[in-house]
């Protein structure tokens, strides 16, 4: 019996316009509450974006948010991972050099970007980090960092991945989010992690867990989750990952998937 719903946003739920259909939603929603399922936001974007977009019931959902590092329900820090402060220093000096590379610190209520950022980039990170602050250095960054995210050229982005996969062995996990950018997540705290904590709080096994995603970020999540979707829209990977596939995220996939799930129980 599916006791708990995981659902990557970007390119999952969300679709091609970065929206949803907000009343078929609260009426799956309100079925679910209605059934004691629980609907776990798991994304690689801060929470305080996350509760912006599921605005009406954002108190009520749980988020797995920055891909895994933070766990929160009801409003309420469960569980918040940080970034070793050396590590961060050591990302910042091998990659601010970097012509054309961009670098946004991540914290639990703020997003700090490392110099001035291009307006048209700046439209792009406010859309997963709201009111990111500006700054001319670390020293400026007052809150913990729970994730790294690098925009870099894209040839670079594989390589670069690799090697602090490599350099940061133990400490950073390097994985794409899917646009070409990189995001540095403490090692162990993928969404699958944040998810299990998650299990474990409230006593749950794997084999009650549904969950949802398209990209690589979201594989450690179907790999542990007893139904696990992949979107048609996914890449390979997931697919194979996955036990089943729904529709794409632009023909609701994870709502119908749902619903059908609930009209069979």
């Amino acid at each position: 019996m599916i006791k708990a719903i995981a659902t990557d946003m970007d390119g999952t739920f969300l679709n091609s316009q970065s929206t949803y259909d907000q009343a078929r939603f609260l009426t799956v929603y309100a079925e679910l509450k209605r059934r004691g399922i629980a609907f776990i936001v798991a994304s690689g974007n801060p929470v305080y974006q996350l509760q912006k977009t599921f605005a009406p019931v954002k108190d009520k959902l749980v988020y797995v948010a920055e891909n895994g590092v933070e766990l929160v329900e009801g409003g309420q820090d469960i569980f918040v991972g940080q970034i070793a402060p050396a590590a961060v220093t050591g990302i910042v000096a091998e990659i601010a050099p970097i012509k054309g590379s961009r670098i946004i610190l991540s914290g639990r209520h703020q997003a700090y970007a490392l110099g001035k950022l291009p307006a048209a980039f700046r439209t792009i990170a406010e859309r997963h980090y709201p009111g990111v602050k500006e700054v001319a250095s670390l020293a400026e960054v007052v809150d913990p960092i729970v994730k790294i995210m690098l925009d870099v050229p894209g040839e670079l982005t594989q390589p670069l991945m690799d090697q602090i996969n490599h350099d940061y062995v133990g400490e950073l996990t390097a994985v794409s989010s899917g646009y070409g950018n990189l995001d540095l997540i403490v090692a162990g705290m993928d969404k699958a992690a944040g998810l299990k904590h998650y299990l474990a709080h409230h006593q749950l096994e794997p084999a009650e867990l549904m969950a949802f995603g398209d990209g690589q970020n979201d594989l450690t999540m179907l790999q542990l989750a007893g139904e696990s979707y992949a979107m048609a829209n996914g890449i390979d990977a997931v697919k194979q990952a996955a036990k089943y596939q729904t529709r794409s995220n632009d023909e609701n996939g994870v709502l119908v998937a749902i619903e059908k799930m609930l009209a069979q129980n």
